[in-house]
Parts: structure tokens; sequence; C-alpha cells
């Protein structure tokens, strides 16, 4: 967590569910290796944002959105949290089951937006496996 980030109750929140994950779940850590850039995410109905800054192993989370983002998700808190939730098989994010579905209804109401998504899909897999409790 960079300084101030503490203060952010949404980085603590990732950043609690990053680490568990990645004590449970050692294979996450590819992903983890692999993530080189940064990810902002927003939560308007909280008036909350943060930046999760990945350099090939580490991540730092930083309170606000910092420059340079490849990609950054904005949607409500509760959907923030539901993206942990999507199941992962075969390596891939499962859109076919109720909470997949709901993320796609929300992407495609225009609830969830992502920023950068056709420039860097492969970077939000990497994110969707990382924070995922399921897979």
């Amino acid at each position: 967590m960079a300084p101030g980030a503490q203060e952010n109750g949404l980085a603590c929140m990732l950043a609690d569910l990053l680490r568990e994950n990645l004590t449970q779940r050692p294979a996450k850590r590819r992903d983890l290796e692999a993530l080189d850039g940064r990810v902002g995410i927003v939560a308007r109905d909280a008036g909350v944002s943060l930046t999760l800054d990945f350099r090939r192993g580490t991540v730092v989370l930083h309170d606000g959105l910092l420059p340079r983002r490849d990609l950054t998700i904005t949607t409500d808190s509760e959907k923030i949290t539901s993206l942990s939730l999507i199941d992962i098989r075969y390596g891939l994010p499962v859109f076919h089951d109720q909470t997949g579905q709901a993320v796609v209804r929300d992407l495609l109401g225009g609830v969830t937006q992502i920023q950068g998504l056709v420039r860097h899909p492969l970077t939000l897999v990497r994110l969707t496996r990382l924070m995922s409790i399921n897979g």
C-alpha cells in the first residue's frame, strides 16, 4: 500500500483480497508476475478511486487514479466485489453462469465501463484471475 492508501477502504479491501488469494492459491502468482501496468478502479457510488500499479511480481495500491493507466474500471462498489466472484475455468473467466451473465449485463447496460479493454484485454483476464476467489 502506498502512503495514504490505507485511508481508502476499497484499497484496503482489495489489498486483503489479493493477499489472501496469493496465499491460498500460489498459482495466481503467475498472473501477478505477468502483469506490468496500471489499473484504475472507480467506485462511482462511493466516490472512491484507486490505482493498482503492477510491476511484474509486485503490486502497489494507490489512493486515487494515477496517470498512464492501461485499464480503468468504473462501476458501483458492489459490482467491484462481484468481479471477485467470477468463476475461472481452464484459465479463462466464465461468463455463461449467473455471476458472469450479471457482469456482461452490467457492461452492456453501461453500469460498468472499462476504458482500455480493446487495447489491453489480457490485462483484464489476468486481473480477473488474480482477483477471483473461485479459481
